[in-house]
């Protein structure tokens, strides 16, 4: 019998001590407790949709103005490119390397600056700037091989005659304040051996010279 009496009180003690802990952590009213804040989670970023802004109406107005002083048909804007070449610009955001360019089919151009102070005109231009180097009678660019600071293939790509469709990036910021990155992509791509930029007409070849 002492046993179940020790039994007996224990459980009694258990009861006092839970009764008492109960009314400890609960004496302020239900409906009087502070609800607990819940943090959101982050929503993801939403996809990127290109649309036809004065940003876009501004790299195609650059192209056609360069494309009309040559003689080579007008672009239009491409949702499509636009896509890819925001895609690629957003994928080179950390390290802002505009000699990288990517693995798609269209023909690319980038443009990259330290800082902002250029519009979509100005980078069109720049590239435009390259039909210095570029000998229209031999149809070859006047550095052979081509580097970097003597190069044609951003005029090329421009000023292709069967290229019918562009897209731009806008202009991309660069992590860690490495500059501003842009690039355009173009459909039919350009830049293939053999024929005219200008006519789109498989070039003649003497000797070891296009003509």
């Amino acid at each position: 019998m002492p046993r179940a009496r020790i039994l007996c009180f224990l459980i009694i003690a258990a009861a006092l001590v839970a009764s008492a802990t109960a009314d400890l952590n609960h004496s302020t009213p239900r409906d009087k407790l502070k609800k607990r804040n819940t943090t959101a989670a982050t929503p993801p970023q939403a996809p990127f949709v290109p649309t036809f802004n004065w940003e876009q109406r501004e790299y195609l107005r650059a192209h056609n103005d360069l494309r009309r002083r040559v003689g080579v048909p007008p672009l239009v804007w491409d949702p499509i490119l636009t896509a890819a070449a925001h895609g690629w610009a957003e994928q080179r955001r950390r390290d802002c390397n505009y000699r990288y360019h990517s693995t798609n089919k269209y023909g690319e151009n980038i443009y990259w600056m330290s800082y902002k102070e250029f519009d979509p005109t100005d980078a069109v231009q720049y590239w435009f700037n390259e039909y210095k180097l570029y000998d229209r009678t031999a149809n070859a660019c006047r550095c052979r091989p081509e580097i970097a600071g003597c190069e044609c293939g951003h005029y090329l790509n421009v000023v292709w005659s069967t290229t019918r469709r562009v897209g731009c990036s806008g202009a991309v910021y660069c992590d860690n304040q490495k500059g501003v990155y842009v690039v355009c992509n173009y459909d039919p791509a350009g830049l293939v051996p053999g024929i005219n930029p200008f006519t789109g007409l498989k070039l003649r070849t003497a000797g070891n010279f296009t003509i």
